[in-house]
């Protein structure tokens, strides 16, 4: 324990030599000069009707963050109109270490805190791109954004961000995952249907493990209006490496395919992507692939608060070596009514800020006629809201509409909130969900049963960082109590 307070010290020392060690309080409670702590405790009180069973249960933990570098562009934007330079542009870039201190139970001592497993630096960035420009022209070294992938068609809604938690460094790795993953972000476990929901029939990623290509050149244009890039990467290097995933390509298997993007007007956008491979079908992929996709997508300015946005897409996915293919087309709209790029967090959906305020509603179909359909609403309930102090959400997902696939099938899920004098919050809570036969997120496999969710609760802040959450909450399947429990959890965090 004494080693592990040492390396603390070690970063904090300087700070803190010869003076008296501050007491910070409240919200100006951090770290350093960019660095912050989250402090969160709760005890929770539940009753178990049904069995008759009572008690307590109490954990604390502690949430530090500590940006070596902040979110910023960086990189060089050189000014290309006198001759060819480099350009290196890292978008949105932070280095940040996330370290969490958490225990359980209301008799723990300071150690019971430190259950130490080391955690590294973590690098995020929205974009990455080394290029040769010479004013409209440039050759690409490398890019995460110019990449082999098509799936211009999608389920999409308001909660995609929320849906896939799990793919953010910080809830899934586990050498970096926050304070109490489960229980902060897709709280609600979208989508309710699980892997029944398929939100995209075609997503030809070459960007995974088995088939992760070893290297991708690309050359393009780029204007206001107008950008088109021609690119070319291979399965494996010309020589073999000592890394067993990156063997020579003895199969000469390459990938070659086309980006484009075009603005005619203002708020309209179309793009376009595709790929076709040769000697794939050699290698482990057992499949040559050749696929395109298309999008459209208008933002429409309803005023300086609503936008609506209707989008549509469409793939096409084929295997030159068996002559097999299938396609997707999907379409829908959204309706954001706080600002196009608002994102917000929500205390029963997800902490983080992940989430549009507004509606979606979208549909997908594959060549199969397997149909799917998804309703999705969110509005905090405040002075903000379309109805002012009201608020709440709603996940309506219906699964294989035409019973062409595995099955026809929907789960419903909202709630209904109100804000009283910015401190009371009631609300209500109910569902109609299939029962599945495993816990895993993707599961497909149900008993055939619906439960009934039902929830009526209030949630309270009396005093600045100090809430508390009454609830009364049951599931019934069959007509039988699953589930009829009574709890309130006090919590302070900061």
């Amino acid at each position: 324990m004494t080693k592990r307070i040492a390396i603390l010290l070690l970063v904090i020392a300087p700070a803190l030599f010869g003076q008296e060690v501050p007491r910070e309080e409240g919200d100006l409670l951090s770290i350093g000069r960019t660095a912050t702590l989250g402090v969160e405790a709760s005890t929770a009180f539940a009753w178990d009707v049904d069995k008759n069973q009572t008690g307590l249960e109490t954990k604390a933990g502690m949430e530090l963050i500590l940006p070596l570098f902040p979110h910023a562009d960086r990189g060089m934007y050189p000014d290309t109109s006198q001759g060819p330079a480099v350009r290196l542009a890292i978008k949105n870039m932070s280095f940040t270490w996330l370290n969490i201190y958490q225990t359980r139970g209301g008799n723990y001592e300071q150690d019971d805190f430190n259950t130490w497993t080391s955690r590294p630096l973590v690098l995020t960035f929205d974009s990455f791109e080394a290029d040769l420009v010479w004013k409209h022209y440039f050759f690409r070294v490398a890019s995460s954004t110019t990449v082999f992938r098509t799936t211009q068609a999608s389920l999409f809604s308001i909660f995609d961000d929320v849906m896939d938690a799990r793919e953010r460094w910080y809830v899934f790795w586990p050498m970096t995952q926050a304070l109490w993953t489960a229980d902060r972000y897709n709280i609600q476990q979208l989508p309710l249907l699980r892997g029944k929901l398929a939100r995209d029939f075609i997503d030809e990623d070459y960007r995974n493990l088995r088939t992760r290509i070893s290297g991708i050149l690309a050359g393009g244009v780029e204007f206001d209006k107008f950008s088109a890039v021609v690119k070319v990467a291979s399965r494996h290097p010309g020589v073999a490496t000592t890394d067993p995933v990156q063997p020579a390509n003895t199969e000469n298997a390459w990938l070659f395919g086309i980006d484009f993007a075009y603005t005619p007007i203002h708020n309209l956008l179309f793009e376009a992507t595709g790929f076709a491979g040769i000697n794939y079908e050699k290698t482990d992929v057992l499949k040559n692939p050749a696929n395109f996709g298309i999008s459209a997508e208008y933002r429409y300015t309803l005023s300086d608060r609503y936008f609506l946005t209707p989008k549509a897409g469409f793939d096409f996915s084929m295997d030159t070596a068996a002559k097999t293919h299938e396609w997707e087309i999907g379409a829908g709209v959204v309706f954001n009514t706080r600002g196009y790029d608002f994102l917000t967090s929500s205390r029963i959906l997800d902490w983080d800020d992940v989430i549009p305020v507004g509606a979606s509603l979208s549909m997908n179909m594959n060549n199969d006629n397997v149909v799917n359909m998804l309703l999705s609403w969110f509005e905090p309930a405040g002075p903000d809201s379309i109805l002012p102090n009201f608020g709440g959400f709603l996940q309506f997902e219906l699964a294989d509409v035409l019973n062409n696939g595995i099955g026809r099938d929907y789960g419903i899920l909202a709630q209904i909130e109100y804000l009283i004098a910015d401190k009371i919050t009631p609300y209500i809570r109910g569902g109609y969900i299939p029962q599945f036969r495993t816990s895993a997120l993707a599961s497909t496999a149900t008993t055939g049963n619906y439960i009934t969710r039902g929830a009526l609760g209030c949630y309270v802040t009396p005093v600045h960082f100090f809430s508390m959450d009454i609830r009364y909450e049951m599931d019934v399947i069959n007509g039988e109590i699953d589930k009829n429990i009574f709890s309130t959890v006090f919590t302070i965090r900061m």
